[in-house]
This record gives structure tokens, C-alpha cells and sequence, in this order.
């Protein structure tokens, strides 16, 4: 198990030491409560924050520094885990084994990172009004995507009817509302306080001992002084609300979504039980899900199920003729109360495991899956490696996959149907 180095000013570093590809990478978690009323100002400074830095002030000048960085490249991502909004920065750049001569670039493209988060590129104290409009208008492009994309929006409606008013049911990229009334000096005023009150993960992929890069984070952060960190306290509790909305749209496909609440969440939760069991069900190519209710019945288009660790919540989407609504409903919970039973064969559960021990191997196919392997356990700083994942996949039992899904428990209910007008969807 890889165990996180104490930093300065309530921060910690995971040094990947065995990694094997041509590139290293340091990136910067920053974990915030995911809140409505500040979603938007956190979701635009990825965008903000990546194209330039005050030393390097436009998208030219800032380009041309990264390519006299052997062509680094630098990114900026927003997460959602349960109650958090996490915005995570890396920098990705070559290896001193192949540079032309061997010179290491760790302290430069460190150093520009950081620049990157303290000092940006201000005009008169706040973001250029150019540069912001168009994050701002990204952001709200990002927006109208996921509100086009039917599958994704009818999902999210779901969200919403799980966990009203808590911050799961939340879009991190805040609302089209919240998007449109951003500000310049909102956005600043943003950054700052991400600098001072966010958790602050580091994840350094490198075989390069990390003690020069240790010293460069905790000198960089000396100058916030105290930092009071935020909390979100997990709420895993949960009462069965069996809450149903239907809505009409100009779609030629129907969604039927489904969503549970399991009791089995991070950080003490019996996890991989539960992702064996959501594989098994509805997880992958194999499932009962697929198998039964999309191939033998032919009740949908697709049909699929995920899990959330971090709030507890099982969603079940599906594509549907409407007509077909309370079949699909039924044989999709009919489905879970057979693996509540042990109603499954032990092909079926064992090809459910391999597509999961799968997953797990495949975080180690390059420094994005791994990355993203990582964040996901950023927030209680509590990791496992890929191959401990493994070993505890291969240790879950038939009973423990019944018993997990005798935790899931039918909520809510959210039904997209076509309109009286045709439109190719």
C-alpha cells in the first residue's frame, strides 16, 4: 500500500516511483465542498488557469515555453467525488533519461506549475476580460452538451431526485444560471481561496527521488501562511424516498433510469463487494442486465448500471421503447433480486470478476489511467495499488457479492419520453 508523504501547510505528496513511461507527471488535487453557489466560480479556473501565467502572458508566449520544455503539456480537470468538487492541474514532461543531454526538467516544469496556480496572468488584479469570456463560454458549452447528450442529462436528472439538496445531486460545472452571472474578479477570488482552504493532494509519477520537488511545494505554499482547510462531512445515511419524475423532450429514444442507494461507501464500506456485484449486474458485456434484459428479452437498446462509492448511490440507465417502461422496470429489479439470491452461475460471476480485475490493470496502461486511478482515493488519502485492487477482487465471495446486493435499496425513478414531435436523436 503506497502511503502519502506529510507536507507543509496540510498537504501530501503520493510519489508513483513505479511507473515505466517515457514521461513524468506532477498534478495538484484540490479538494473543495461542491457547493451551488460556488461550482462555477471553481469549474472555469482549469481553463483560466492552464493557457497562460504572468511570466508568460499570452497563449503564444505560454506555448513556446512548453515547447523549449522538450513540448510539456499542462492540464486542468474538474472531478465530483460524493460531496467534494475537485479541480485537479498537471504538467506532464519528458524524462531526464531522454532528454538530448540528460538534463532534468522536474524543477522547471515544477516551477511553471506553480506559476501557473500563484501567479497568472492578471490585468489591473483580476483575469483578462478576453481570456475569461472564453472559459465562459466553454464552460457553458460544456453545459449545453451534457443537456444534449440525453443519456447524460436524464442520468443527472436522477441525481437530483436521489440526493435533493445535497451536493451530489450538484453539477460541478456549476448551472447555465451560475455560468452567465461569473465575473473576472470572482474567478480570482476563487483561486485564492482554493489556494488557501482547498485539501491539497500532490501525485508525482517519476522514478526521481522527490526531495527537490518536496522542498519547492513547501517553499511555495510558506507565503499563504496558515491554511484553514475545508471539510465535508461524509452523510451516508439515507431513507428510501421512492421518488418517480417524468418528462417530455424531442428525443426518438426514451431513458429510463433507475437509482438505488447501497450501503456500502468509502471509506469503510465494503467496496470491491459492491463493485463485483454492479459489474455482475449491469456492469459489463457479460451482465444480467445485458444478457437478460437487452439480449433475451430485447426490452432496450442498452442497459447498464454504475457505481458510486463515494455517495452511496447505484444509478441503472437504460434506452427503451416507452411502451416498454414497466417490463424494463421489472426485469431490471428482478435481475437484482437474483443476485440477492445467489441466482447466478458461477461463469457469470467469474467473467463479472475478470472484467473487473481488468479495470484495475488497466490504470497501469499509461499516466492518465493511473492518475485517474489515484484521484479517485485522493480525498481520504487512503490508496491501494492496482495489483492490491486485484488481490482483493480475487478474495470476494458469492456471499459477499448476495450481501452487497442486499444493501441496494430502489429509490427513485426518472423517465425522459419523446414528445409528440419527431426529431433524429
Amino acid at each position: 500500500m503506497p502511503y502519502p508523504v506529510e507536507l507543509s501547510h496540510k498537504m501530501t505528496l503520493l510519489h508513483l516511483s513505479e511507473q515505466s513511461f517515457r514521461t513524468d507527471r506532477l498534478t495538484g488535487v484540490f479538494a473543495l465542498p461542491l457547493r451551488q453557489e460556488t461550482a462555477a466560480e471553481y469549474a472555469i479556473l482549469p481553463g483560466l488557469l492552464t493557457r497562460s501565467c504572468a511570466a508568460y502572458p499570452t497563449l503564444a508566449r505560454f506555448s513556446r515555453r512548453l515547447d523549449e520544455l522538450y513540448g510539456a503539456t499542462v492540464q486542468g480537470e474538474i472531478f465530483r467525488l460524493g460531496g467534494w468538487q475537485l479541480l485537479a492541474f498537471s504538467i506532464s514532461y519528458l524524462n531526464r533519461r531522454y532528454t538530448l543531454d540528460g538534463s532534468d526538467l522536474t524543477a522547471a516544469c515544477t516551477n511553471l506549475l506553480l506559476d501557473m496556480l500563484f501567479d497568472p496572468a492578471l490585468e489591473e488584479g483580476v483575469f483578462p476580460a478576453d481570456a475569461f469570456a472564453q472559459e465562459q463560454r466553454c464552460l457553458l458549452e460544456r453545459l449545453q452538451g451534457e443537456v444534449n447528450n440525453k443519456r447524460l442529462y436524464a442520468r443527472q436528472r436522477c441525481e437530483e431526485l436521489l440526493c435533493p439538496d445535497h451536493p451530489f445531486s450538484y453539477n460541478p460545472n456549476g448551472t447555465e444560471e451560475t455560468v452567465n452571472a461569473l465575473t473576472p474578479a470572482a474567478a480570482e477570488a476563487a483561486r485564492k481561496r482554493m489556494l488557501a482552504e482547498a485539501n491539497i493532494h500532490w501525485l508525482y509519477q517519476s522514478a526521481d527521488d522527490p526531495a527537490a520537488l518536496t522542498r519547492e511545494l513547501n517553499n511555495r505554499f510558506a507565503a499563504l501562511g496558515e491554511r484553514p482547510v475545508a471539510i465535508v462531512n461524509a452523510d451516508t445515511a439515507f431513507a428510501i424516498k421512492e421518488s418517480k419524475l417524468t418528462e417530455t423532450m424531442q428525443v426518438s429514444q426514451a431513458k429510463l433510469v433507475l437509482g438505488f442507494r447501497i450501503a456500502a461507501t468509502e471509506p469503510d464500506g465494503d467496496i470491491v463487494a459492491a463493485q463485483l456485484m454492479n459489474t455482475l449486474w449491469g456492469g459489463c458485456a457479460t451482465s444480467l442486465l445485458f444478457t437478460h434484459v437487452r439480449e433475451e428479452k430485447s426490452l432496450c437498446y442498452y442497459c447498464a448500471s454504475t457505481y458510486d462509492r463515494y455517495a452511496g448511490i447505484v444509478l441503472v440507465d437504460s434506452g427503451i421503447q416507452p411502451e416498454n417502461a414497466d417490463e424494463a422496470q421489472e426485469e431490471i429489479l428482478k435481475q437484482l433480486d437474483a443476485i440477492r439470491e445467489g441466482n447466478f452461475s458461477d461463469d457469470e460471476l467469474e467473467a463479472a470478476r475478470r472484467c473487473l480485475i481488468q479495470r484495475y490493470s488497466s490504470a497501469c496502461d499509461n499516466a492518465d489511467a493511473l492518475e485517474n486511478f489515484y484521484i479517485g482515493q485522493t480525498v481520504y488519502d487512503n490508496y491501494h495499488t492496482p495489483d492490491q485492487m486485484r488481490a482483493k477482487a480475487l478474495e470476494v465471495t458469492r456471499d459477499d457479492v448476495c450481501r452487497a446486493a442486499r444493501l441496494t435499496h430502489f429509490d427513485s425513478l426518472y423517465m425522459l419520453m419523446p414528445n409528440d414531435e419527431e426529431v433524429a436523436e
